[in-house]
């Protein structure tokens, strides 16, 4: 009887700490997959991922950038892209 205890409490222990990092490596793949930059950026960080199994994750999870700031990035550049196509000043010249 104790034998039975005794391995139920281990996979439940192992089972507490196996589920959360698979979830989070898998999350950590399909983000960079779903990101999708350029191909040696995006070979790197699955390497990083896939070979440090538990800080990988994390790491890429602490270091990458937000969505929101990626979004925020794109909009600026868009905006100094028109600027620069529109007149200088009021004069009415385009550059």
């Amino acid at each position: 009887m104790p034998l039975a205890t005794s391995t139920f409490l281990q996979i439940m222990f192992a089972m507490m700490i196996w589920v959360p990092v698979i979830i989070l490596w898998i999350a950590a793949v399909t983000d960079v997959i779903r990101h999708g930059q350029s191909g040696l950026k995006i070979a790197a960080t699955l390497v990083l991922i896939l070979v440090v199994p538990i800080l990988g994750p994390l790491l890429y999870f602490v270091f990458r950038r937000p969505e929101e700031a990626e979004a925020a990035a794109m909009a600026e550049v868009d905006r100094r892209r028109e600027a620069a196509r529109g007149p200088i000043g009021g004069t009415g010249m385009y550059r």
